[in-house]
């Protein structure tokens, strides 16, 4: 007995297969394609800190319009340091990169008369406060209202001071109130900030 053939599929059957393998191909080829990968900071990076030395892992994120503004794992970074803190997590921006401090900051390092909150590290936020004498009295005077901590260093050995030595980022006019206070000799305290 002789064969009988099918009917030939409907033109709408085969162009709704045909475009639907056209579509799965596309969501295939775009889930193969490789994201681009971002620096993200695996701690909290300090301003002044070199990126290179930097602890940093990279993310595979696709950030869509944004992606011009971050730190690729192959954006040259050698030479370039933090210009502001940058939280552990965080994507690196690129706008916070760049050959050293703005041209209004500058950093300065003392020993403050009493030990600071064990909460103060570096890239914490402080105020720093000095007490001058009155005839009233002894008054706190708030000297720097909002600094960055870029260093805490307490000595080591047997004769190393209670007091750690601390670095703040200043502006040029809180550098010069600080300053004036150590030159007075008056005591300075660094306080935490919320």
């Amino acid at each position: 007995m002789p064969k009988r053939l099918r009917a030939r599929p409907a033109n709408w059957v085969l162009l709704l297969i045909s475009s639907s393998l056209v579509l799965g191909g596309l969501v295939v080829a775009s889930a193969i394609k490789p994201l681009p990968s971002y620096l993200v900071a695996s701690s909290t990076i300090p301003t002044g800190t070199l990126v290179s030395d930097a602890e940093m892992v990279t993310a595979e994120i696709d950030l869509g319009t944004l992606s011009d503004a971050y730190v690729t794992a192959s954006t040259p970074i050698e030479g370039l340091s933090v210009t502001a803190v940058i939280g552990k997590g965080e994507l690196i921006p690129l706008r916070l990169i760049g050959k050293g401090l703005r041209p209004d900051q500058t950093a300065i390092r003392f020993v403050p008369n009493l030990k600071p909150a064990e909460s103060i590290v570096a890239g914490s936020v402080v105020s720093v406060w000095q007490v001058t004498e009155t005839e009233d009295g002894f008054v706190p005077q708030r000297i720097v209202s909002v600094s960055e901590v870029l260093a805490i260093e307490f000595g080591d050995g047997l004769f190393a001071e209670d007091a750690p030595d601390v670095e703040l980022l200043l502006n040029l006019d809180q550098s010069t109130l600080v300053l004036a206070a150590v030159a007075a000799g008056y005591p300075i305290y660094v306080l935490p900030l919320p």
